[in-house]
């Protein structure tokens, strides 16, 4: 199907569209779990509420793309919005924990897969397309920078009027989404009898790999050295060697092109996803829990605060994509680039931290930086991505990209908790003694107030000097893993010279 200049833009809009009400999703579930958790009583469900959407996406969205890749991109869409509207409708009228979870669970799994497919469509209109690939994968990062945001703020909003109410925005949105899809989406063609194995033991295996090491990592937080943490952990891990070996044999029998962990392009599109998601699990939410904190924003003032940081990701996609497809930017040089960028603006948010601010406006240089810095590996991601994905295993392929930013995006989140933490409270137990931590301890885990009033003061002062720490060693590893995709992207380009 051929189609015009001019009719990419619109399309590829819209896919920002789905992949952005993925993206929204969890935000909106994450500002409404503390009153929903009130009036259903999660107690010990808590953290499983909170992760279950995260955990079901990552484990099923592999496998919905190889669906899409059998059934038809278009019918999973349209079939996967019905779900999302389906979950998110059981959660807007749940009356206890289980029918939350379940809601949650079944809202994961269905905009995984709409997130997949969406992302699998701009090679389709990308190749029809002036600019090229690299130019709508800046058009489709930008849109979703754009929608995500403001569907966030649409639904953050509505919690204020209700829990419940915040959580039909999703399945609002979906339907639609739905609608236009029917007309702005092409046709799929007729369904060929495939003879490709589905290799169910190799999806579970992965699946099962990808819950558990998540749910362990997602523990971390809570306790780095705890049986939740460490068994899940290490379950997960042997798992995914379990499903490395498996896949490894009889190749033609398995869902998995596994031979991918070899090719220095796919490794560095690895490197690559860790400069993007990595960024966003440390960024956003240190700086938000810094400003709460050390400067006692809240509600508006936090959420407005994060404006600069946000905004930028929409004009640095459009940029870098139209320099990438101008090739007057390789994706390895925009990468490096882009990573000294987000190192520098670690360095700068640390030594604003300890500057002693006095409001959010003295950040603003910092923000600007790290969101310029965090969002300029986007278009370079997904392009090595779909390079990767062969006709055969198109789908599958192209979908490892939401499992793999899962991944570093969980990991950034555990590790920048872990690192502030530890530090916050080791600094009131030196300063306060043992006594002033334990308060802190409790106020962490309940909100009871601390009886000392010093300690409050001190744990921020701890806050600032963990965060300061976390900048740092955020900036060293954005530029050890800015130089290791610079270098295997270039081996990449080398060989596939050479093959020519």
């Amino acid at each position: 199907m051929s189609m015009k200049t001019k009719s990419a833009v619109l399309p590829l809009i819209y896919l920002g569209l789905l992949a952005s009400i993925q993206g929204a999703d969890p935000n909106i579930a994450s500002t409404a779990l503390l009153s929903a958790g009130k009036d259903l009583q999660f107690g010990g469900l808590t953290a499983l509420a909170a992760s279950v959407s995260t955990l079901a996406l990552a484990a099923t969205v592999i496998s919905t793309g190889m669906l899409a890749d059998r059934l038809g991109r278009k019918k999973i869409i349209i079939a996967a919005m019905l779900l999302a509207v389906i979950g998110d409708g059981l959660v807007s009228v749940s009356q206890d924990p289980i029918m939350f979870i379940a809601g949650r669970a079944l809202a994961g799994i269905a905009l995984g897969a709409v997130y997949g497919s969406a992302f699998a469509y701009v090679k389709y209109f990308g190749d029809n397309s002036k600019g090229g690939l690299s130019a709508a994968l800046g058009t489709f990062s930008a849109s979703i920078g754009l929608f995500t945001l403001l569907v966030t703020f649409a639904g953050s909003a509505l919690v204020g009027v209700g829990w419940r109410e915040a959580f039909l925005v999703i399945p609002a949105l979906s339907v639609l989404s739905l609608f236009l899809g029917l007309f702005i989406l092409p046709q799929d063609g007729p369904r060929v009898k495939s003879s490709e194995p589905w290799d169910f033991l190799g999806q579970l295996l992965l699946g099962l790999a990808v819950v558990f090491s998540l749910y362990g990592i997602s523990h971390a937080a809570n306790g780095l050295f705890t049986a939740l943490t460490i068994v899940p952990f290490v379950i997960g891990v042997v798992l995914f060697v379990l499903f490395y070996l498996r896949e490894r044999t009889q190749t033609e029998k398995r869902f998995f092109p596994i031979s991918l962990l070899k090719h220095p392009l796919f490794l560095a599109a690895i490197g690559v996803g860790f400069l993007y998601n990595f960024s966003t699990g440390v960024g956003l939410l240190s700086f938000s829990n810094l400003f709460q904190y050390q400067l006692d924003l809240s509600g508006l003032a936090l959420s407005l605060s994060q404006l600069p940081y946000l905004l930028l990701a929409i004009p640095t996609a459009l940029i870098v994509g139209a320099l990438i497809s101008k090739r007057v930017l390789t994706r390895q040089t925009s990468t490096l680039i882009g990573s000294f960028i987000a190192a520098l603006g670690g360095i700068l948010f640390a030594i604003t931290a300890m500057s002693s601010p006095k409001s959010v406006s003295d950040y603003l240089p910092a923000l600007v930086v790290l969101g310029v810095g965090a969002a300029v590996p986007a278009v370079a991601y997904g392009s090595m991505i779909l390079q990767e994905a062969d006709t055969k295993h198109y789908g599958v392929v192209s979908s490892s990209r939401t499992t793999i930013g899962q991944f570093w995006y969980s990991l950034g989140l555990a590790s920048s908790t872990v690192i502030i933490d530890t530090i916050a409270r080791a600094h009131v137990l030196n300063k306060l003694g043992s006594s002033a931590e334990q308060q802190l301890n409790s106020w962490s885990a309940s909100g009871a107030k601390p009886t000392d009033s010093s300690v409050f003061p001190t744990a921020v002062e701890g806050f600032t000097q963990g965060f300061a720490l976390l900048m740092v060693i955020y900036a060293v590893l954005m530029l050890i893993v800015g130089f290791f995709v610079f270098f295997v992207a270039n081996k990449a380009d080398k060989q596939h010279s050479s093959q020519q």
